[in-house]
């Protein structure tokens, strides 16, 4: 189980997962969290006002060098979880009939990295974990990678630019590995799809409708190709299965496409619950 990662979903999407190899991998300003990406900036501020001696100068290079990472790349995010049973994500992301996938992460890695460098050579698939800042004066989330540079000059804009840019690229990822900690219990793990905004990736965005809002996304295997199988190792049933059938169903249903999935790959969640 050390190399898995979990994706809690619903019936209707387990279904789609397994019958069509493919995944809804969602645009980054578009999830949960209201604070997505803003976190970095909020933090970076913080960080700013707190080191006097770092030019203003700098300080404006930076943050103009980081909106522009952030604006000219679109960031695409499939979120799983490091906890195969875990009550939050059970209610909040899988209602009554839910279920939690576990997935090789390394093999499917190589499959994003494969199929969107198919679509885009210059794309980029990242692994990363999510941190969780309680507040947003809390800088340990970015005082490693900013410490350096707090002594550099109006001049080292001329002959250390690289550097500053290499720094805001930095910022850039560090944005969609940060979330408020009140995300916490999800104990997050991403993947994440980086393209530019007139990428081929981004010409196939699709849109799902959430509460009246329209959702971009893009599919991985939208071509439901015979020839790839995702990674799929275990699957556990949310705590309000009650239905006798619904183990055998999901094995079934997995053998159209997994040959060699056993029962004991399927279990049900250990937490107590009625309803």
């Amino acid at each position: 189980m050390e190399n898995l990662i979990f994706h809690y979903t619903g019936a209707e999407a387990l279904k789609s997962i397994i019958l069509n190899q493919s995944f809804w991998i969602t645009k980054s300003d578009y999830l949960n969290d209201s604070t997505e990406q803003a976190v970095i900036k909020q933090l970076l501020q913080t960080f700013f006002k707190e080191q006097a001696k770092m030019s203003k100068e700098v300080q404006k290079y930076i943050s103009e060098q980081l909106d522009k990472y952030l604006n000219d790349y679109n960031h695409y995010i499939l979120s799983f979880s490091q906890s195969d049973d875990s009550l939050p994500l059970w209610n909040y992301y899988s209602q009554n009939e839910g279920y939690s996938v576990g997935i090789d992460k390394s093999e499917f890695i190589s499959q994003l990295e494969t199929y969107f460098r198919d679509q885009d050579s210059s794309s980029r698939v990242v692994k990363t974990s999510v941190g969780y800042v309680q507040e947003f004066d809390d800088n340990r989330a970015i005082n490693d990678l900013l410490l350096p540079f707090i002594h550099f000059t109006k001049e080292d804009l001329v002959n250390k630019s690289e550097k500053l840019d290499e720094l805001a690229l930095e910022l850039a990822k560090l944005s969609f590995s940060i979330k408020h900690s009140a995300y916490s219990s999800e104990k997050e793990e991403r993947i994440v799809i980086i393209c530019t905004k007139d990428s081929e990736i981004t010409k196939k965005e699709e849109f799902r409708v959430l509460r009246g809002s329209f959702i971009p996304y893009i599919v991985f295997n939208k071509e439901k190709s015979p020839d790839l199988l995702i990674p799929i190792k275990k699957i556990m049933l949310s705590p309000y299965h009650t239905l006798d059938v619904t183990k055998k169903s999901v094995l079934y249903l997995l053998s159209k496409k997994y040959e060699k999935f056993i029962g004991t790959e399927i279990s049900k969640s250990e937490i107590p619950s009625r309803y």
